[in-house]
C-alpha cells in the first residue's frame, strides 16, 4: 500500500478516534494494523492534521461571533433610530428567541458562542425596553425605571439558574444603581 493512502486511512481513524464513532480500543488497533510500526512518524501527523481542523474551525467561530455580533449591533441602531415602533421590535424578539434557541443547543458543547449569544439577546432585550418605553411611555420616567429593574431582576434570575457569574453581577449592580438614583431623586 503506498505511504499516501496509508497516511489517509490513518488520519481517517484519528478523526473517527477523536470524535468518537468508533470505540478508542478499536481506533487503536487499526492504527497499529495500518501503521506497521511506524508510529511516531504517524502521530506527528494526525496532530498536524488536528491542529489544522482546530484552526478552521477557530476561523469559522469568529466569523460567526462577527455575524452575530454585526447583526445585534444592526437591529440595536435599528431600535435607537428608527421612528417605526413595531418593525425593530419584530427584529429583535425573533433574533432573541432565535439567539436564546441556538445558545442553548450549544450549551452542551460549552462552545464561547453561548455566553455571546445570551450577552447579545439581553443587549437586545434592554434595546426592547428602551424602544417601547419611547414609544408608549416617554411622558413616565418611574415606568422607565421600572423596566431597567425588570431587566436587571431578569438577568439576575438568569445568572442564578443558567450559573452564569457575568448575569449574576450585571442584575445585583444594574439593581443597586437604580435603586440609588432612586434614592437620590427622593431624598434630594
Amino acid at each position: 500500500m503506498s505511504v499516501q493512502k496509508k497516511q489517509i486511512i490513518l488520519n481517517e481513524i484519528a478523526f473517527w478516534k477523536q470524535n468518537k464513532l468508533l470505540p478508542e480500543h478499536y481506533c487503536d488497533f487499526l492504527t497499529a494494523l495500518y501503521a506497521q510500526g511506524e508510529k511516531e512518524e504517524i502521530e506527528v501527523n494526525n496532530q498536524a492534521v488536528l491542529e489544522k481542523e482546530k484552526k478552521k474551525a477557530s476561523l469559522k467561530m469568529n466569523g460567526v461571533i462577527f455575524l452575530i455580533g454585526l447583526i445585534t449591533l444592526a437591529i440595536l441602531t435599528a431600535l435607537l433610530t428608527m421612528t417605526s415602533n413595531i418593525l425593530p421590535i419584530i427584529f429583535a424578539g425573533v433574533a432573541v428567541k432565535l439567539f436564546v434557541y441556538i445558545a442553548i443547543k450549544l450549551a452542551k458543547n460549552n462552545s464561547l458562542l453561548t455566553p455571546l449569544l445570551f450577552v447579545f439577546s439581553a443587549l437586545l432585550l434592554l434595546g426592547v425596553t428602551f424602544k417601547i418605553w419611547e414609544a408608549y411611555f416617554i411622558s413616565e420616567p418611574n415606568i422607565l425605571l421600572f423596566m431597567i429593574i425588570a431587566n436587571c431582576i431578569l438577568w439576575l434570575l438568569s445568572g442564578v439558574f443558567l450559573k452564569l457569574i457575568y448575569f449574576t453581577i450585571s442584575g445585583i449592580v444594574g439593581i443597586i444603581f437604580i435603586l440609588v438614583y432612586i434614592a437620590y431623586i427622593y431624598i434630594v
